[in-house]
């Protein structure tokens, strides 16, 4: 029988297109295991005894009372001010919205408001869209209560992601220079509440002159 000269050609080129194939495969399987998927988003993890990341929040910002409207401006921080710190960072649902407030009203009676600064920043990026107008009317209103603290919008969910908040919420305590000192996340429990508004008092009580 003659050999079709085609057909010795024919696996030829099925064969190098299958060498082809499995080199692309693999130099694909290559990029995913040198390159994870999220790089580009990982935070950098609040931890205690470590200065706090700053964040800079260019979606949203901080609300500034005009009149009987509002408005925001783009807000980094926190800032080295020279103050104890106090930074919370909430989901922007019904149940992050009182997450931590009998701490913040227990500070309110029993410390004096002055000697430290307050920042409470709000993740409006995972609130419903029909909740999201309501969330931004509740922390203006929150702002016109209490004008010596910071309170800040953030749309993009900035904050959870550069301070790699898994539990979506925190409670940080600074010193003056920017040292975390204590930190809850996510829901306090009462020892939790107690313990860190002591580290707040006591860190007052050395401040004073």
């Amino acid at each position: 029988m003659t050999t079709k000269p085609w057909s010795t050609n024919s696996s030829r080129g099925r064969s190098i297109a299958r060498g082809a194939v499995e080199r692309f495969l693999g130099l694909v399987v290559m990029l995913l295991v040198a390159v994870p998927c999220n790089t580009a988003v990982a935070g950098v993890a609040v931890e205690v005894g470590q200065t706090l990341p700053p964040i800079s929040i260019t979606q949203g910002g901080q609300v500034i009372i005009e009149g009987t409207g509002y408005s925001v401006a783009p807000w980094s921080g926190p800032g080295n001010v020279g103050l104890v710190q106090v930074i919370q960072y909430v989901p922007g649902t019904r149940r992050g919205g009182d997450l931590y407030d009998p701490l913040t009203e227990r500070m309110r009676r029993e410390l004096e408001v002055a000697r430290y600064r307050i920042t409470a920043i709000v993740n409006i990026e995972v609130a419903s869209r029909f909740a999201k107008p309501f969330v931004r009317a509740a922390v203006v209103d929150k702002q016109r209560a209490y004008s010596l603290a910071t309170l800040v919008l953030d749309e993009g969910g900035t904050g959870q992601i550069e301070w790699d908040l898994s539990q979506q919420s925190a409670f940080i305590v600074t010193d003056t220079s920017g040292k975390v000192v204590d930190a809850i996340f996510g829901e306090p429990s009462e020892i939790d509440s107690a313990r860190i508004f002591q580290t707040l008092k006591d860190l007052l009580q050395s401040k004073t002159p």
